[in-house]
């Protein structure tokens, strides 16, 4: 991504999207004076076409925008908005305003209904992309207005996760034509987002353990609490090098599905080794409602099960390569990631 745009969005971010702002629309449900800032920015057509009034970025280009949305635990869909107005653009569907949502799995049809649950953001969005509704044994993806929904909360602190439902879905939601793979971009956007929400908690954890003293000097200094620093830092670079390669895709915006697969799995299993360091070595203030580290660590404990654990995703990339002629797994994997650097 271009530095310019890169530290454009840092900025903006960091001037909107503060611990207080986060808190107020955690304990509101409502983030509209934050929705505006945004659409002002025009940052939420940064993938739309430039002779759509866009940027025209690619996926991998747009990565830095996700990893920074996680870096600031922004508490708004604007990355998988990023992504719907793109791809809603192109096939010519009319792109409404306000957030956008990707419905997480499994979705739940009965009596032509639709049950999503777990929706991320879902307190806050206008609208939910529904992929696969099979609603009639048709299955199509959909996008349904969230004022037509029934809502109802998890029962989480603070969480913006909500269940939602639509009776009749079709009569108030809109077809998406064209098959796009919702659930592999919403995975590999999600891994880049934890990867921001590492960075931070990295950040944090080291900056406090430079600061807080036990025995006349910072906990720094002692090797154990090192070791557990050395751990998270490689688990947080680890986890952006493989979000930034599942977020490289085709001329069309389409992810590689196995890099996709293998960046939301390698998030999902550092964020809960990541919290866990991170909680140890700030001990009880790590806790505290009025310490900034919880609004990162709840975050990531909710995404690394959104759109698929890593359970789930590590099947898909092992159920592929079994089913593969490969001779081993390396050389199955490097061409997802290095086309043509397989050997003949």
């Amino acid at each position: 991504m271009d530095p310019v745009l890169y530290d454009s969005f840092d900025r903006l971010l960091s001037d909107i999207s503060t611990p207080p702002v986060i808190r107020e629309i955690e304990s509101s449900g409502s983030a509209d004076a934050l929705e505006q800032q945004i659409k002002e920015s025009g940052f939420a057509d940064a993938m739309v076409a430039e002779d759509a009034g866009g940027a025209g970025l690619s996926l991998g280009e747009a990565f830095s925008l996700f990893f920074l949305c996680g870096r600031h635990a922004l508490p708004l869909t604007l990355a998988p908005t990023i992504i719907a107005r793109a791809v809603l653009a192109r096939q010519g569907v009319n792109v409404p305003e306000g957030g956008v949502a990707i419905s997480n799995i499994p979705v739940g049809h009965r009596d032509n209904k639709i049950e999503c649950r777990n929706v991320p953001h879902g307190k806050l969005v206008q609208w939910v992309i529904v992929p696969h509704a099979g609603v009639a044994d048709a299955p199509v993806d959909l996008l349904l207005p969230v004022d037509k929904a029934e809502r109802v909360e998890t029962g989480v602190n603070a969480s913006l996760q909500v269940h939602l439902s639509w009776t009749d879905p079709r009569s108030v939601g809109v077809i998406v034509e064209g098959a796009y793979p919702w659930l592999e971009v919403a995975a590999a956007v999600t891994a880049a987002q934890m990867a921001g929400a590492m960075d931070s908690v990295l950040n944090m954890t080291v900056r406090y353990a430079g600061e807080r003293s036990q025995f006349g000097r910072p906990i720094a200094k002692f090797q154990a609490v090192q070791q557990q620093l050395s751990v998270l830092a490689e688990l947080a670079t680890a986890s952006r090098v493989a979000a930034e390669l599942g977020c490289q895709a085709a001329a069309d915006g389409t992810p590689n599905v196995l890099a996709a697969a293998v960046a939301k799995a390698r998030a999902s299993e550092a964020a809960g080794t990541v919290v866990s360091i991170a909680h140890a070595v700030h001990a009880a203030m790590g806790i505290t409602e009025e310490y900034d580290l919880q609004l990162y660590t709840r975050r990531l404990i909710e995404w690394r099960t959104d759109y698929g654990s890593a359970g789930y995703w590590n099947r898909r990339v092992g159920d592929a390569v079994l089913s593969s002629d490969a001779p081993c797994t390396m050389e199955y994997m490097l061409p997802t990631y290095f086309p043509g650097s397989a050997s003949d």
